[in-house]
């Protein structure tokens, strides 16, 4: 395996531990990890013995962004950042996993994890710009993890109902 699904494998399991975490947290239904796939990502089991799809996915601002907070640019300033561009790249990320999942060939629900890696934009500055996400409908849920403000917990919102 190479350095970058090395990578790639262990933000996705940071992602899920978040996830797996806050959802066991605040839902009866407890969640464990039944396989770890490509596509989706990985197959979740409840306690009933129901499967679920997790797709997992990253949002940064840019590429300039991404690589500085995964240590591969020399950059120490990023150019200047707004809330509706991120959005939009949101929104972006969005409809590029719908299309991801019509090809896959599953016989359960499949869920959305995004996981916001933004040291600047948190949970708030989304929720006041909740009539801007797109709702991808393919998905079963949307579940947007992220940190707020000078906080240090994480939060998750379903994307889809808010």
């Amino acid at each position: 395996m190479n350095n970058h699904n090395d990578e790639k494998y262990a933000l996705e399991e940071a992602a899920v531990s978040i996830y797996m975490n806050l959802y066991n947290l605040n839902h009866k239904d407890k969640l464990e990890i039944a396989e770890r796939r490509e596509c989706p990502d990985f197959v979740l089991r409840n306690e009933k013995g129901d499967f679920m799809g997790l797709e997992v996915a990253h949002l940064f601002y840019n590429s300039e962004e991404a690589k500085m907070i995964l240590g591969r640019s020399t950059n120490e300033i990023h150019g200047l950042e707004n809330s509706k561009d991120y959005i939009e790249t949101l929104n972006g990320l969005l409809k590029q996993k719908e299309k991801k999942i019509l090809k896959y060939e599953t016989i359960y629900p499949i869920t959305l994890l995004i996981r916001n890696a933004s040291p600047i934009f948190g949970m708030s500055c989304f929720l006041r710009e909740k009539n801007l996400i797109y709702k991808p409908s393919k998905y079963t849920n949307v579940w947007f993890v992220s940190k707020d403000g000078n906080y240090n917990d994480w939060l998750m919102k379903d994307l889809l109902t808010v």
